[in-house]
């Protein structure tokens, strides 16, 4: 067992101080089932238990183990090629990140206040940060408080980091990008979501990453780049502009935008296809392009008993705008997932397409016309039926 694999052990095995642990990542030129592994204790049946909890992209299994047993599986799991350890005490944070070479790069830095061990053997949700964690961005941008408890009115915005970090989390591809991973947030606003995707990169997957955001705002702008300042985290930096303007000598891996209004959603993934990204998550918002169009143009007779009904017709051409999108995306080669974001009680525009590039694999280009044929039927079709011409074809000059 090497050093930091000791270190590990050690804290894990500590049942006075230790809290919860966070094993995530994959060394380079291994193979893993698993995209985490989280520890904690419990009690089960008055007795003191370490639980495992095992994440891949599909489940969760958990299992709790006692005494030697624990000890031994501990011992296993160690030997698992994870490059990303997080290991909090009531001490203590240890962040362990092994290099390219395996060189393990050890952090430790003293709480601010004891950590509590909660040994409830249900409480821990699928998420990606917990309540009770030192997660620095989030105090800074008044999220959590010094004691790591989330503010009551920050309690949505923690759902959805989670919930975004949650999907970011699922898609594979990430794990295998060359480093640096550089990322696009187009129209970031306060930018809780892009801080939030660096620490996931930086800090949980311990990969070196580059990200943008770009808002048009100043004032945002300007708030955004004193933040990084203080938190000394020199590879995120803002930009004020346009997102069709917008200019790169790296194209990014990843292309965000969430809740761009209307076509400024159909801007970012047109930026996102011509730079054949791999990965590119849109949250649209309003629809406005669309429904004017299909506002002047007459409609299929076997839809007038919704066209007739102002809601129905509205929420109609927000599900034809995004499924334009989505076999526009699949025309250029992705592989696309249209998923709820986050729950309709926070907002009603809910709706996320991701985007991956299909058949990614690093170094290797995949050809815009991979997963193109039954796409393009599909949108010949649907664009013929309606008789509109979706904005994103527009900017890619798609003509059937």
């Amino acid at each position: 067992m090497t050093d930091y694999q000791k270190t590990i052990r050690e804290a894990v095995l500590n049942e006075a101080n230790f809290v919860r642990a966070t094993f995530s990542g994959r060394q380079r030129g291994q193979t893993i089932r698993w995209q985490r592994l989280e520890l904690r204790p419990v009690e089960v049946r008055g007795k003191r238990h370490l639980q495992f909890s095992f994440f891949d992209a599909k489940q969760n299994i958990v299992k709790n183990y006692v005494g030697e047993t624990a000890v031994s599986h501990l011992t296993a799991a160690l030997n698992l090629p994870f490059r990303n350890f997080h290991i909090i005490t009531q001490t203590e944070t240890i962040q362990i990140n092994l290099s390219k070479k395996g060189k393990p790069i050890i952090n430790r830095k003293a709480t601010e206040k004891p950590q509590t061990v909660d040994l409830a053997h249900d409480r821990r949700k699928n998420t990606i940060l917990s309540e009770g964690e030192d997660i620095p961005f989030l105090k800074v941008m008044g999220v959590m408080r010094k004691d790591g408890r989330v503010k009551a009115n920050h309690r949505a915005k923690f759902q959805q980091i989670n919930a975004f970090l949650k999907i970011l989390d699922e898609i594979d591809a990430i794990a295998a990008l060359p480093e640096p991973i550089r990322m696009i947030d187009f129209g970031c606003g306060s930018a809780y979501l892009t801080f939030a995707a660096y620490h996931y990169l930086h800090n949980i997957l311990g990969k070196q990453a580059r990200i943008v955001g770009v808002d048009g705002q100043e004032k945002l702008i300007a708030k955004n780049k004193k933040i990084a300042a203080q938190l000394g985290w020199d590879s995120l930096t803002f930009e004020q502009g346009m997102i069709v303007d917008y200019q790169t000598d790296h194209p990014p891996d990843i292309v965000v935008a969430l809740h761009a209004c209307d076509t400024a959603t159909d801007d970012t993934l047109a930026q996102g296809i011509r730079w054949q990204s791999e990965v590119i998550i849109a949250a649209p918002c309003c629809h406005h392009h669309l429904q004017v169009q299909l506002k002047e143009r007459p409609s299929p007779s076997e839809f007038n008993a919704v066209m007739r009904h102002n809601l129905l017709h509205e929420r109609l051409g927000d599900i034809l705008t995004d499924a334009f999108r989505a076999a526009i995306l699949r025309m250029h080669g992705y592989q696309v997932s249209a998923m709820e974001f986050i729950s309709p009680d926070h907002t009603p525009k809910n709706l996320l397409l991701r985007a991956v590039r299909k058949g990614y694999n690093v170094g290797v280009e995949t050809a815009p016309s991979a997963n193109s044929g039954q796409a393009v039927a599909e949108y010949a079709q649907l664009q013929q039926y309606w008789q509109v011409e979706p904005y994103l074809a527009q900017l890619l000059s798609i003509k059937l």
